[in-house]
């Protein structure tokens, strides 16, 4: 087997920011790094440049690397489609989330907890489980 090649220049998953801004957009100017799910453009994220609504897109934390920032999309989206879309949690509601310190555990509990309900975390540990009542 020959070995694996390494692009020249790689894109998939680079760090994004901001070349040009169409009138109308608030909140991002050119050079800002931004981050967001980019699957509604046809995976356009995987191209050179890519022409994003900004209802797509949000601007990077300054606290965030391009990674952790890469993260946030799918993680936070699948935890809100399971919670309000699937399940249809309402305030009042007892959540139990298994796997609370996971990518997608810690956007349910923030999530469950904004939709009204009362959460119970459970957190996976080498010896057992952890459970947490969130306030």
């Amino acid at each position: 087997m020959l070995p694996l090649r390494h692009p020249r220049r790689p894109l998939p998953g680079g760090r994004r920011k901001a070349e040009a801004v169409g009138g109308g957009v608030k909140g991002c100017k050119p050079g800002d790094g931004v981050f967001g799910d980019m699957a509604a453009c046809g995976n356009g994220a995987f191209a050179e440049y890519a022409c994003v609504r900004d209802s797509l897109l949000a601007p990077k934390p300054w606290k965030l690397s391009f990674e952790q920032a890469a993260t946030v999309p799918m993680a936070g989206v699948t935890a809100l489609q399971a919670l309000r879309d699937k399940r249809r949690v309402k305030a009042g509601q007892s959540v139990l989330v298994h796997g609370a310190s996971g990518g997608v555990g810690t956007f349910a509990v923030q999530i469950a907890k904004a939709l009204g309900s009362e959460v119970t975390a459970v957190k996976g540990h080498a010896r057992g489980k952890i459970v947490v009542r969130v306030a």
